[in-house]
C-alpha cells in the first residue's frame, strides 16, 4: 500500500446510523451533468457534423428537450429524488473493511480487490488503520407516478418520449447520488473523498448492494432489493463513501 495514513485525524460524522433525506428537486437538477445526458443518454453525437452545426443542435433541439422535461418533472413531480444515508464505524484490515453496523456488535467484513500494478490500491487503504467511519447511501428517483407515466408512454407507443424520459431519469438518479455524496460530506467543509458503487472494478461484488440497502434502511423510501441484489425501482443506485480527502476512484484492473 502506498497511501500515507500516518497523519489521519479522527473524523466525527454528524450522526451514526441511518437517515432518510428528501432533497429539493432544483438542488438535484444543479448536479445533472448536462453533456452526459444530451450526448451519453440521448445520443446527440457530433458524427460528421461541423462544430458549428453540432453546437447548434445541442443548444437548440437537445436543450429544448432538456428544459421541457425539467419543467414537466418539477410541475408534475414524476421523478422525485430521495436518499437514505448512513454513517458507521469501520476499521481496515489489509484488503478487508470491517464495518460495525451496531457499536457493540460483530463487524461485517467487506473484501475488495487490490490493484495488481501501479499503486496497488484497495478501498480499505483510504481508511485510518486505528479505526474510522464509512458512509453509505441509497438514492432513488422512482415512484408510483414515474412508473405509471412510463407505462402510459409505452402503451401509447410514444417511444421517443419514453426514450427521453428514460435517459432523463437515469441521469437524474446519478445527480441525486452526487447530491447525496456532497451532503454526506458537507460537515467536512465541502466535496471530498470518493464514492464506490457496487459492480465497478474497484468494488465488483454486487452483494454489497444488499448490505448498503439494509444499513441505509432504504425500504423506508420505497426501495426494495431483488434476489439478484438489484435495487427496485430501477431508477435507484447506491454507494460506499470514503470520507478522507485522499480517497479517489481508481481502476482495480490496472
Amino acid at each position: 500500500m502506498t497511501v500515507d495514513d500516518t497523519a489521519d485525524e479522527p473524523i466525527v460524522p454528524p450522526f451514526l446510523g441511518s437517515q432518510v433525506w428528501e432533497p429539493p428537486l432544483e438542488d438535484v437538477t444543479l448536479c445533472i451533468e448536462r453533456l452526459s445526458l444530451l450526448v451519453g443518454r440521448w445520443g446527440y453525437k457530433k458524427g460528421n457534423l461541423s462544430e458549428a452545426a453540432y453546437r447548434q443542435i445541442l443548444d437548440e433541439e437537445a436543450q429544448a428537450h432538456y428544459e421541457r422535461l425539467r419543467r414537466e418533472n418539477r410541475d408534475r413531480r414524476l421523478f422525485v429524488p430521495r436518499a437514505a444515508v448512513a454513517w458507521m464505524k469501520c476499521q481496515p484490515d489489509h484488503d478487508t473493511l470491517r464495518v460495525f453496523p451496531h457499536p457493540d456488535g460483530e463487524p461485517v467484513r467487506l473484501t475488495f480487490p487490490r490493484q495488481k500494478i501501479r499503486e496497488q490500491l484497495c478501498i480499505p487503504d483510504f481508511f485510518a488503520r486505528e479505526g474510522d467511519v464509512v458512509g453509505f447511501f441509497t438514492v432513488t428517483v422512482g415512484g408510483p407516478a414515474a412508473l405509471a407515466e412510463m407505462a402510459r408512454l409505452q402503451d401509447a407507443g410514444a417511444y421517443q418520449e419514453y426514450f427521453l424520459w428514460t435517459g432523463f431519469a437515469a441521469e437524474y438518479a446519478d445527480a441525486t447520488a452526487e447530491w447525496a455524496h456532497r451532503r454526506l460530506l458537507e460537515f467536512r467543509g465541502g466535496m471530498s473523498g470518493a464514492r464506490f458503487g457496487p459492480g465497478y472494478p474497484s468494488c465488483p461484488d454486487m452483494s454489497l448492494s444488499r448490505w448498503i440497502w439494509e444499513w441505509t434502511q432504504a425500504w423506508r423510501m420505497g426501495v426494495e432489493m431483488t434476489e439478484s441484489n438489484m435495487l427496485s425501482p430501477e431508477m435507484s443506485t447506491c454507494a460506499l463513501v470514503a470520507p478522507r480527502s485522499r480517497a479517489r476512484v481508481f481502476n482495480a484492473m490496472g
